[in-house]
């Protein structure tokens, strides 16, 4: 017996507690009451909603006979019947407290409030939007289906716009201008549901879906469409895609979220607009649907469009195109293109084309083209084509062709043809071809080489029909290259490789003399003819270092040789080059010299000066043989 009247209670206390979870306003009751006083109707509707009333009964005449019917109603409504737009509802807790209504002979404002339903279902729809044109005033429905939208009583004619994706748009003529309830039934739209998922990005301009079976709120307050098909998943956005939806999504409320999806049809102009953060401002909650010609944002806005200019204190946020001058002293996000001047202090990210003139302090980060003036403190990247003069103090990083100057303390980088100049202070990278300058500190890397140089420390290429300057170059297809096993008058076992072109081209040499002792390493450059009939000339300058084996290097022994050279080659790899060499010897140090004891052809000594009497110049004419193997 015990057990059954627990169960009993805790029957009813579930049921109390489930009650409790709603709102008291939004719960629903269904009684009937005939002429019933209206103390003792206010006591039936507290006891059939599970809440309790506060009031001042001065502000109501409790002995007016009441007669209502009501068969699963929200409490709101079975009061609106009850008192008109008399009293004022307020809830807390699990109260409904009751106000005299403000009664001015001439109000400003009046109030518009009541339910979204579904005429087919009856169902209260939550996440409709309710708005004005001319005022725009606006609203968002809640959870419960509940709008309250404070309209101007001046307004000569009103006329409300009704959104929401999944049911046909409807506009309604407002004729009184007081405080009422005003229901308001949708008729769903027959569509088929989406097979794919979208992601509602406050800055992405392509057309929203309007045929998803399901609108979700998430906790980050990303907006998605629910897809009937749960297992597609959409393929991951990019870093600046995701950053671009998460400045999007901290900056804007959902109920701005949700009015650009409900709005994705609507576009609404205004001269000029201003704003304290978006929502608060002269657009209101309907800025994502605003062209503005000008704004003025005090720390941050939110707009469809800006036609002539754009300040923000902090950020701007615009969905589709900017024209004219935009400036903020924090960041600027555009979803559409940028035509003018787009100034911040750290960063500026696009998703459609830029130019002429884009600065940041920071980063600039466009996924389109760019034309003009590009500059950055520390970083450019453009998913299109750049056209112009593209400068930042680290790194600019393109996905598709460059015309025109590129410079940066320390890389550039590109995934298309390069036409005009690279200036890096480490490198330049590019996959297409290059019809212009590549001019680095370090290194150079471009697919092909089709006009003008690269210049660097080194230089790669897959091909390249203009010479390379630098260091090391390397040509891989129509590029120059050999190892070769030589003999001179000075080391008789030399091995030396060659790398570039035919008509510049890096030697790196390093030889042997068993007899005399003497090994050195040396680096010089060279120019070659093409071949005719298996022969080509060359003339190569180069320096070494000489050395005494066993002693490493231990004073300056330079070694300059100019040599002319006869090549004849075998077949397809193989070749002998033979010629004369001009040379020129300094040592610093006789005592150590690896020379002093050799035995040199022609050799002519240059007297040494007075001053400098360990110091010895000399030259004389010798010789080189080899054998060459081209790779």
């Amino acid at each position: 017996m015990t057990s059954i009247r627990l169960l009993i209670l805790l029957f009813f206390l579930s049921d109390t507690l489930q009650a409790q979870s709603v709102p008291p306003l939004e719960r629903l009751i269904s009684l009937t009451l005939r002429n019933e006083s209206l103390s003792q109707a206010l006591a039936t509707i507290s006891q059939v909603g599970k809440f309790s009333f506060s009031y001042n009964p001065a502000i109501l005449n409790q002995a007016r006979p009441v007669t209502l019917r009501a068969v699963n109603r929200p409490v709101r409504e079975v009061l609106g019947q009850l008192f008109g737009g008399s009293v004022r509802l307020r809830s807390r807790g699990n109260h409904v407290i009751l106000l005299r209504a403000d009664d001015p002979e001439q109000p400003k404002d009046f109030i518009l409030d009541g339910y979204v339903i579904d005429g087919q279902t009856s169902d209260r729809i939550r996440a409709v939007s309710i708005f004005e044109r001319t005022s725009l005033r606006s609203a968002t429905s809640n959870e419960y289906g509940y709008y309250r939208l404070k309209l101007p009583a001046g307004l000569s004619l009103i006329r409300l716009e009704v959104r929401r994706q999944d049911y046909l748009s409807q506009s309604l003529s407002i004729q009184s201008r007081q405080s009422q309830p005003q229901n308001i039934y949708l008729t769903a739209a027959n569509s088929r549901p989406s097979a794919y998922p979208a992601t509602v990005n406050p800055l992405d301009t392509r057309p929203l879906p309007v045929d998803s079976t399901t609108l979700s709120v998430l906790t980050d307050r990303q907006v998605v469409f629910a897809s009937a098909d749960s297992s597609v998943v959409a393929m991951p956005a990019s870093f600046l895609d995701r950053s671009r939806q998460t400045i999007g999504r901290w900056a804007l409320s959902t109920k701005q979220l949700i009015t650009d999806i409900n709005l994705d049809r609507d576009t609404l102009y205004r001269t000029w607009q201003f704003s304290l953060v978006p929502g608060i401002g002269t657009n209101g909650m309907l800025g994502g649907r605003i062209i503005n010609d000008y704004s003025i944002n005090a720390l941050m806005g939110y707009s469809l469009g800006v036609r002539k200019m754009e300040l923000g204190g902090f950020l701007n946020l615009v969905r589709q195109d900017v024209q004219g001058l935009q400036a903020a002293g924090f960041g600027n996000l555009v979803g559409g293109n940028t035509n003018g001047l787009q100034m911040a202090g750290f960063f500026n990210m696009n998703r459609g084309n830029v130019g002429p003139v884009q600065l940041a302090g920071f980063l600039n980060t466009v996924a389109g083209n760019t034309h003009g003036l590009q500059m950055a403190g520390f970083l450019n990247t453009v998913a299109g084509e750049v056209k112009g003069l593209q400068m930042a103090g680290f790194l600019n990083a393109n996905l598709k062709t460059m015309q025109g100057i590129q410079a940066a303390g320390f890389a550039n980088v590109n995934g298309g043809d390069v036409r005009g100049l690279q200036l890096a202070g480490f490198t330049n990278i590019m996959r297409g071809q290059l019809s212009g300058w590549q001019v680095s500190g370090f290194i150079n890397i471009a697919q092909d080489v089709v006009r003008g140089r690269q210049v660097g420390f080194i230089n790669i290429a897959r091909s390249s029909e203009r010479a390379p300057v630098g260091f090391l170059s390397y040509v891989h297809k129509n590029g120059y290259r050999s190892l070769e096993g030589s003999a001179n008058e000075v080391t008789t076992l030399n091995a030396t490789f060659r790398t570039g072109v035919r008509s510049f081209y890096n030697l790196f040499t390093a030889g042997i003399n068993p007899n005399t002792n003497i090994w050195s390493y040396g680096y010089g450059l060279g120019t070659a003819t093409a071949e005719r009939r298996g022969w080509s000339l060359a003339l190569e300058g180069s320096a070494h270092q000489l050395n005494r084996t066993g002693e490493g290097v231990r004073n300056l022994n330079l070694l300059l040789r100019l040599t002319p050279l006869v090549t004849k080659q075998f077949g397809s790899h193989f070749g002998l080059s033979f010629g004369p060499a001009l040379n020129g010897y300094y040592s610093d140090n006789p005592v150590s010299n690896p020379l002093a004891r050799v035995t040199l052809p022609a050799l002519i000594t240059t007297p040494n000066g007075p001053d400098n009497d360990l110091d010895e110049w000399s030259g004389w004419l010798g010789w080189q043989a080899g054998l060459r193997v081209r790779l």
